[in-house]
């Protein structure tokens, strides 16, 4: 399957594409059948150079435009928009509580409680000695 698609050709962090006309199959930056025009996006405003006739005649020929072709020639379909990322937060701390909680449990975990005795009735220091001295 023919398609017309970029090439790119430029250095790194300068891109530069050529727009070619390529079998399907072959690698991003491999052999093409013709060159059809070429794609600066470092200028302001875009230098845009296509052979609009050749690009024609391999559209009649049956050739497939990518999709960063349509895009640089402004035909491009609107992309949908991204799903929403999932909320991790809210769902973690519906399943298990937040750190500092576990963190106040393993303290109260550590704490060994002594068992509940019951208190007697006993007499202060002051109600043994004025019953000792009414004697």
């Amino acid at each position: 399957m023919l398609k017309i698609r970029l090439m790119r050709i430029g250095a790194k962090k300068k891109p530069f594409y050529r727009v070619v006309a390529v079998d399907g199959r072959s690698k991003r930056s491999g052999a093409y059948i013709e060159l059809l025009g070429t794609y600066n996006p470092l200028t302001e405003p875009k230098d845009i150079k296509l052979k609009q006739d050749r690009i024609d005649y391999w559209i009649k020929q049956g050739a497939q435009l990518s999709t960063g072709f349509l895009r640089i020639t402004g035909k491009a379909p609107q992309r949908l928009p991204r799903k929403p990322k999932k909320e991790k937060k809210a769902e973690s701390s519906a399943i298990s509580p937040q750190p500092s909680e576990k963190i106040e449990e393993t303290k109260t975990k550590a704490v060994v409680k002594e068992p509940e005795v019951p208190v007697q009735e006993t007499q202060t220091t002051q109600e043994k000695t004025e019953e000792k001295s009414d004697s």
